[in-house]
Parts: C-alpha cells; structure tokens; sequence
C-alpha cells in the first residue's frame, strides 16, 4: 500500500550508505520441493479466509492419513496432500470484490461448516445479495482448480480442490454430483476439512476426542462418502492420530508424511509460486492486475544498477512478487475502504508485514526474503512501521523495493485516479527522498527508468 508522500527533507544516506550493505552476498535461494512451499502459503490460504493460521495444514494432516487408512494410489495421495494444503486457494479471487462491495469480512462467508448445501448458505447469509454470495462461495472451488493448474501440480491436485464441497447426497456444489461420482480425493479432502472444523471448535485436545465421533457421524450417507466416514472413525480411535494432530511443529510432521510423492527440489517452482501468489495477493488488495509483478520488474533493474549479483537479484524479484502477501490477511473491506481508516483498521492494515514474514520465515532460505518483506513499509525518517526503523537501519532491499513498488503504484490506474506519467511519477519519487524513499535509491531509479 502506498502512503500519501510528503515534500523533501534533508536526505539521511549517502552514497558510502548506500554502498556499505553492498559487501554482503546472501545465499542464492535454496531450491525447494512444492511440499515445502504448499506448506508455507497454505498459511496465507487461511489468513486470506480468515481462519486461524495452521487450518491448512491440520487438514492435510487429517486428510493424508485418511489417504493412508484408503491405501489410496500415489497420485490419488498427491491430490490429497496437495489439495488439503491448496483447498481455498480460490477464496480470494471469488470473494473479494464482493467482500469489497458489501463491507463484510471473507470469514463471514467461509468461516462456518464447509459442507452447508446451497439452502443453509441462503438461510445463513444475513445479507440483501444473498446469491452473490453463494456465486462467490461456489466460484471459489472453480477458481481453485484453474490456480492450481497454473502451479502445475498433478491434475488430481485441481479435482480434489473442485470437488471439494461436493456432498454424497447430491447437495453440494459446484456441480451438485451425487455419491461416487466425484472423485476420492475430493471426498477424502471433504472429509478431513468439516473433521478438522469440527476439532477446531473445542476448547481442548481432551475435549475434542470425546465429542469428535458423535459430531462426525452425524454426516454419514448424507454429507460425507460411509466409506471414509469410516476409515475417519477408525483413524480417530487412536492414539496416534491425536499426537500427530497437537505436535509442536505440524509443518515438520506434513514434510514427512509426504513420502514419495514430492522429492524434486527446484528454483523454478520457487518463481512460479511466487509469481502465483503474487496475483493472489494483487486481487485481495484490489490492485490493477500484475502490480506485484511490475514491481518484481522495477526493483530487478534497480537491484543490478546497484551492483547486485545474479543470485542476490533473484532474491529482490522473488521479495518483490511477494512483498503484498501478508495483504491476505487484511480484509479485502479495509483495504478498498475509501474514507480514512479508523484506528482499529489501521491496526490491522498494518499487521501485514508481520503476516509477510509468518509465511515465509519458515521456507529455508527465505529468511532474509522475509525480513526485507517484512521491512519494506519503513521510512528513511522513522515514520514508517512496524518497527520505525531508520536510516540504514532499513535493509538495502527493503529500501529498494519500496521505490519499486511506490513507482509501480503511481503508473498504474486506481479506483480512485489515472494512472500518473512517467514524469509526474518520477518527481513524486524525487519529492519523497530523505523522508519516505532512499534518496540515492530514487536518484539511481529515476536515471534508469
């Protein structure tokens, strides 16, 4: 998000500042398997529909161990594991313009039972566009399944993710098919998502296991496939099952349980999440499509302007896709809100950052990508946040991909105004240096652009 830019002060660096952080090289980033990346954006997934962090993955855990009880095939267990992880990946892309226009938070669209039919989502919906809703609660699994194509995963990854909210007695949707006509990889993903809601309401572990068997079978033939019901309830009846679900670290426990269906490590998946995610995080804040990628372009001709090397500029293009991703956790109302924000949103608008680096601290090699991420709203004066940081006290990435992104803002039409010219953009640039931009940084970017 772009703050109102104020006339020049007295810059604060220099250019031996400037070049000082130059010294450091950063690893180039660490290939990673798309287990490992699912597992860490699935926490953005439930930021963005407003479920507790963690959700995700507690229904993968639920889900790849159905998956087990099943014997399921290899590439059924990947559409599984996958679509547990990825399952509301289309919330954001359905949702959001309606959650925009009608003041509401997505967690009052997608935070109740994920098996409602179309007639309790009616009765449920306080709201005057009731089918509006329902468009966007019913688009989400179509959107789902065309993102997750786009990230080249298994095709069973995409039919687990479509049919999802599919019920066995016909009542579901998209499609409202009945009993083993969807695909086992969408009913064992239906299973685990209402198991894990279901769990997720008690007050305790304890709690949870007594009442868990009740609550569930309450669905069986109606709501969720009897076979899986079953293979639920034996899988609940163990020890096992619950100590794995409480661990300590879940996001460990999913890498293992991966097996052999994910083993190929690469950087190449690394840019075509980010470049996924980034589009993801675009269409929640309401931005013009590809923002985040044409600061990604910006902060790259920057970062080699300034003596980058080849790995050290790949780390900036990757930060720079996803220097919004912690967007998704603000809701889609906050950030189209067209008077000033009150203080409680302001609160949580300013929380993003903090979300940033939650779901990318936790990807090896992405350590230093988070933090730059998460430093990128600080200013040169010390007005910036979370932590109002000075100076070079601000990474030298976190500096340049504030002036990407400013500059990425200002050349592109919004809600609210044209997209700026080049010149007049480049001078608001020139005006902000010293207060809320690198001066050098500005300086260097308006001779290149």
């Amino acid at each position: 998000m772009v703050s109102e830019l104020t006339p020049p002060r007295r810059p604060v660096l220099s250019l031996d500042d400037l070049a000082a952080p130059l010294t450091r090289r950063p690893e180039r980033v660490h290939a990673l398997t798309a287990a490992d990346l699912a597992i860490a954006f699935s926490q953005g997934l439930d930021l963005a529909e407003g479920k507790p962090v963690g959700h995700a993955q507690r229904v993968c855990y639920i889900a790849t161990t159905l998956a087990d009880a099943l014997d399921l095939e290899p590439a059924q267990r990947a559409g599984v594991y996958f679509g547990a992880l990825l399952h509301d990946i289309g919330v954001t892309a359905a949702a959001a313009d309606i959650c925009r226009t009608a003041g509401i938070d997505e967690e009052a669209i997608f935070g109740p039972s994920p098996l409602r039919s179309p007639d309790q989502l009616r009765g449920e919906l306080p709201f005057a566009d009731v089918q509006s809703m329902l468009d966007a609660v019913h688009m989400h699994c179509v959107e789902g399944a065309m993102t997750i194509r786009s990230l080249d995963l298994p095709e069973e990854v995409a039919e687990a993710v479509l049919g999802h909210h599919e019920r066995w007695d016909g009542l579901g949707f998209p499609d409202g098919v009945e009993g083993d006509a969807t695909p086992i990889e969408a009913r064992v993903l239906a299973a685990a998502d209402l198991a894990e809601g279901i769990i997720a309401e008690q007050p305790s572990s304890l709690a949870a296991r007594r009442r868990f068997e009740s609550a569930f079978e309450q669905h069986n033939e109606t709501t969720l496939d009897p076979m899986v019901v079953r293979a639920m309830l034996g899988a609940t009846r163990r020890d096992a099952f619950w100590l794995g679900l409480y661990s300590d670290d879940l996001a460990e426990t999913l890498g293992a349980m991966k097996g052999a269906i994910d083993t190929r490590k690469s950087r190449k998946r690394i840019m075509r999440f980010a470049e996924v995610f980034a589009d993801i995080a675009d269409a929640k804040g309401g931005f013009t499509a590809a923002h985040s990628r044409r600061t990604a372009e910006h902060a790259v001709r920057l970062a080699e302007s300034v003596g980058l090397d080849a790995g050290h500029v790949e780390m900036v293009r990757i930060a720079a896709l996803l220097h919004n991703i912690g967007l998704l956790g603000v809701p889609a109302r906050v950030m189209s809100k067209p008077d000033i924000l009150s203080v409680t949103e302001m609160q949580l608008m300013r929380q993003h950052p903090h979300y940033s680096e939650t779901i990318l601290g936790s990807l090896q090699g992405f350590e230093e990508i988070a933090l730059w991420i998460a430093r990128h709203h600080e200013r040169p004066d010390g007005k910036g946040y979370p932590d109002m940081l000075t100076g070079d006290e601000i990474p030298l990435e976190s500096r340049l991909l504030s002036v990407a992104d400013v500059y990425a803002a200002l050349t592109s039409a919004r809600a609210h105004r044209a997209a700026l010219p080049a010149s007049d953009a480049k001078q608001i640039l020139l005006g902000a240096g010293g207060t809320q931009l690198d001066p050098e940084l500005v300086r260097t970017f308006v001779a290149i652009v």
